[in-house]
């Protein structure tokens, strides 16, 4: 296998790992992951979710209905992706977020799926912009590796699906054009010039870029705001040597960590490839088959 297929397949299968690693840990504070598990470097099941070990929640759900959809109709289609998002919604999932709940509701009741998000915004009030679009966007970075200007629509396109509030658009475009730096070993090196370009589209996505390179542990917040996501991955990563290291740093700060721990792991495996991944963890991970497999068919689209 080639080094950025390798890379491809350490996106997906990074992602599925953080997410289960971290989903024992979600709604905990560090001090009770402390009481409750000690450390947590191992996929051990439980939590608020009563997961198995190695078990995965919406984050990799959703970003496996997004990897498919993209693998087999080979480009972007919204109403196959809403579809599979209803599909999986209906199939009684341990975990869906407040923002995507409502949309999927709404979606269900007969709302446009180009409207749905809107009418979600409205009716919860406008939320905060959540991570929920961010967790599951990385197979647009994998599917338009090679084509920037369409990687970053799509990105835009996508997060509109669930998520009204531009805010989390933006951040989602930045972090798969993180991945892809990553990918050409290149995260650091392109993190100033990212941060420059997103300036003019939302200051707030590049100040939380800059600030992740230079914050203290206690400054990294794992909460569902999209931005306190993305700049806790970035953190991670950017201070880690392997993605245990960087995994381990995230979901031991409980609160959203599953889903900040698959957002980190996306961005850990894109850096150290499945090479990279501890070999124990995906003996244990669930489906970690038919992500790798997703993975694979949106290298063969990219040409990777």
């Amino acid at each position: 296998m080639s080094d950025l297929r390798d890379r491809f397949r350490g996106v997906l299968l990074g992602l599925a790992a953080g997410d289960a690693l971290g989903a024992p840990a979600e709604f905990l504070s560090a001090e009770q992951v402390v009481e409750r598990y000690g450390v947590i470097t191992e996929m051990i099941g439980g939590g608020c979710h009563e997961v198995e070990p190695g078990e995965t929640t919406d984050a990799t759900e959703m970003m496996l209905c997004l990897a498919e959809s993209l693998a087999e109709t080979g480009d972007f289609d919204p109403e196959d992706v809403m579809e599979r998002y209803r599909a999986w919604f209906e199939s009684t999932p341990r975990d869906v977020s407040l923002t995507v709940r409502t949309v999927m509701l709404s979606y269900r009741a007969g709302t446009p799926w180009d409207l749905a998000s809107r009418r979600a915004f409205e009716i919860l009030g406008q939320p905060m912009a959540g991570n929920g679009s961010l967790m599951r966007c990385a197979p647009i970075a994998l599917r338009y590796f090679r084509d920037p200007d369409e990687r970053r629509l799509v990105s835009q396109r996508e997060s509109t699906l669930t998520h009204f509030d531009r805010l989390a658009g933006w951040a989602c475009e930045a972090f798969n054009d993180l991945l892809v730096a990553a990918m050409n070993d290149r995260l650091l090196d392109e993190v100033p010039l990212l941060a420059e370009r997103v300036t003019d589209e939302d200051s707030r996505v590049s100040a939380a870029l800059f600030d992740a390179l230079l914050a203290e542990p206690e400054e990294i917040e794992c909460s569902a705001f999209v931005l306190d996501s993305l700049k806790a991955a970035l953190w991670a990563v950017a201070r880690s040597a392997s993605v245990e290291e960087a995994l381990c740093l995230i979901v031991n700060k409980g609160n959203d960590a599953d889903t900040v721990g698959a957002i980190t792991g996306a961005l850990a495996g894109a850096v150290h490839g499945e090479a990279g991944i501890p070999a124990r963890w995906l003996s244990t991970l669930r489906g970690a088959d038919r992500v790798a497999a997703a993975a694979d068919r949106l290298a063969d689209l990219a040409g990777a």
